[in-house]
């Protein structure tokens, strides 16, 4: 599925979950009525702005926000949403950001994530070296 396609089907899903009509959500959005209709059928890739001017008269939250930047191919606001489904990395990723916690622990903290990074990257190896066998 291309990148339109997803936005276009996440852009649905909201409208519709906020029982808004296309021409209502492009009022609301300052666009045209065919130009939201064309970025739901994929017919149209839509800018960064117009994701966040669509977010906003759609009224989504930041999760939701972040789902629809990222399902136009942006990053998102918060680059940890995308890790809403892996809470230990989001947890993770905020003591690392911690600046109250020491940076001698931090880099330890990375030095760790590096070990098992590069574990993970030679267990992947050694079973694609066992399936290509």
């Amino acid at each position: 599925m291309q990148s339109s396609d997803q936005f276009g089907s996440a852009l649905k899903r909201f409208r519709e979950a906020r029982r808004v009509s296309q021409s209502k959500l492009a009022e609301r959005a300052g666009f045209d009525h065919s130009y939201v209709s064309r970025l739901e059928s994929g017919a149209r890739t839509p800018t960064r702005d117009a994701v966040q001017q669509l977010a906003e008269a759609l009224e989504l939250d930041r999760l939701q926000q972040d789902e629809l930047l990222a399902s136009a191919g942006f990053l998102p606001q918060e680059v940890s949403s995308l890790l809403s489904s892996e809470p230990e990395i989001t947890d993770v990723l905020a003591l690392l950001q911690n600046t109250s916690m020491p940076e001698d622990y931090r880099q330890t903290m990375r030095q760790v994530l590096r070990v098992i990074a590069d574990q993970a990257r030679l267990v992947l190896k050694e079973s694609d070296r066992v399936s290509v066998a």
